[in-house]
């Protein structure tokens, strides 16, 4: 909003996180969001995600970064500041260090350095009508829909928003934004992925009746 990302955070429940988007009135074109138990550090909301760098980039992701000690030293040399205990962090100021107006591009240099599980989704506030993702170890989707496109972990994550999807491939980079899709290959060709149609029920990720997942389940 006005240049600047902004970002709600809980370690509630889901209704926690909705109140406090209702009460900022956050809300835009281009976001993205994410539910998960901290795998570096405490269930705080420090450690939530999205995870910020300088306020200008916004991340989330999913796996974990083996080497994300290493570059933790060498991000503080270069005067970068840890307020999370998370590895997602790194990847974050990392991004940030490398960009020189293209994030897509920086995306693809910054993953090379990175050892480990990985998914991630990615803005930065000087292209706000860009998320960047890649893959490595972790699942990660693209949601093809009717001017607008999508990001996730899992089909039925978008459950409702579209049935079209493209199942991104190790070390696959990709963008979307107000262009269409981009995806590149590990080794930066270009790369069609086949969007196929998957029929997900959105009675498949609601709570129903149920107390909780878990009780569903």
């Amino acid at each position: 909003s006005n240049g600047e990302p902004r970002r709600a955070r809980s370690v509630a429940r889901v209704s926690d996180l909705d109140a406090q988007v209702r009460e900022t009135n956050l809300g835009g074109m281009t976001g993205i969001a994410h539910t998960r138990w901290a795998t570096h550090g405490a269930p705080v909301t420090d450690n939530a995600h999205p995870i910020f760098s300088r306020d200008a980039v916004a991340l989330v992701h999913n796996g974990i970064i083996e080497n994300y000690e290493s570059l933790r030293e060498m991000l503080k040399g270069k005067g970068y500041e840890f307020v999370s205990q998370t590895d997602t962090e790194v990847i974050a100021h990392l991004i940030h260090s490398m960009y020189r107006g293209d994030l897509f591009q920086t995306v693809r240099e910054a993953v090379k350095q990175l050892h480990g599980a990985y998914a991630i989704a990615v803005m930065h506030r000087n292209q706000p009508h860009t998320v960047v993702g890649a893959r490595q170890g972790s699942p990660l989707v693209v949601g093809v829909g009717e001017g607008e496109n999508f990001l996730a972990s899992d089909a039925l994550a978008l459950a409702g928003s579209t049935d079209r999807f493209a199942f991104l491939e190790e070390g696959d980079v990709v963008e979307i934004g107000l262009e269409g899709v981009k995806i590149v290959d590990r080794e930066g060709v270009p790369a069609e992925r086949e969007v196929r149609v998957v029929t997900a029920y959105g009675g498949a990720v609601e709570l129903g009746p149920y107390r909780h997942f878990m009780q569903k389940e």
